[in-house]
């Protein structure tokens, strides 16, 4: 059977869609996880809910294991291959995608007691990566904002996207004063699955909210184009607001003839 031809705004639409069926792809498995790790806990071994998401490595078995390490590897993974618009954005995203591989090979202290140790590779490794995804909606997520047309609508994605950032430097910080001070036992249920839980849910729904903004703003379709252009920056602009913005290609040209 013959297949007809693809016109060229069909085919860059084609190629720029696997950017956003890999930010939705992110966003519903982070989403997923929490739940996925307690039905296959509950499913397969007959466990209760965990004292924290990291718990499952350990617990259950290997089929529980199994999607617990799958899962961030996957996300890991895909973050490590997503490019944004800056290197600062890449920077970040890579570093966090390397450290979500160590948290999901590296696991946590598990049957020590109050032996455990405060700090850990694991522990650490979380940090980073809630540290660096917050950096990215926090600083480069609004980079693309100045595309839209309706600037209030603008500042409500600006917003959302501080919050995110925000709530993912909470969620780490609660997890370890609770086991720092309270000393939960990882067996058993705590406040620590649900902090963690709000933490992956909230970097889920950052990608589902990021794929809803370049898609009304059509910049990825538009730099593919070459409508779009990226303001000089250097490293003093780590923490600033970096211009992405539309090509004039009316400029200079001459009159037609």
């Amino acid at each position: 059977m013959a297949v007809p031809p693809m016109k060229p705004k069909r085919l860059q639409a084609h190629i720029t869609a696997s950017y956003t069926t890999l930010r939705i792809g992110m966003g519903v498995l982070a989403i997923a996880l929490p739940f996925l790790l307690w039905m296959a806990g509950h499913l397969l071994a007959g466990l209760p809910l965990q004292g924290s998401m990291s718990a499952y490595y350990h617990a259950g078995g290997g089929a529980v294991r199994d999607v617990f390490v799958g899962s961030l590897f996957a996300i890991g993974v895909f973050l490590m291959l997503y490019k944004g618009f800056t290197d600062f954005e890449n920077w970040a995203l890579n570093l966090a995608g390397g450290f979500l591989l160590i948290v999901a090979v590296v696991p946590m202290a598990w049957g020590c007691g109050d032996a455990c140790p405060k700090f850990s590779w694991h522990g650490t490794a979380s940090v980073v990566f809630f540290l660096s995804i917050a950096y990215v909606c926090i600083f480069r997520s609004a980079d693309t904002l100045g595309l839209m047309s309706d600037q209030e609508r603008a500042t409500l994605y600006r917003k959302a996207y501080k919050l995110m950032g925000c709530a993912m430097i909470a969620s780490p910080a609660i997890a370890f004063a609770l086991k720092l001070f309270l000393q939960p036992d990882p067996g058993k249920g705590s406040f620590i699955f649900y902090i963690e839980a709000v933490g992956v849910v909230v970097f889920g729904s950052y990608w589902l909210l990021k794929s809803f903004e370049i898609t009304e703003t059509h910049a990825e379709r538009q730099a593919v184009e070459g409508h779009l252009k990226i303001s000089a920056y250097s490293m003093a602009d780590f923490f600033k607001p970096i211009t992405v913005e539309r090509v004039d290609h009316t400029k200079g040209a001459g009159p037609n003839r």
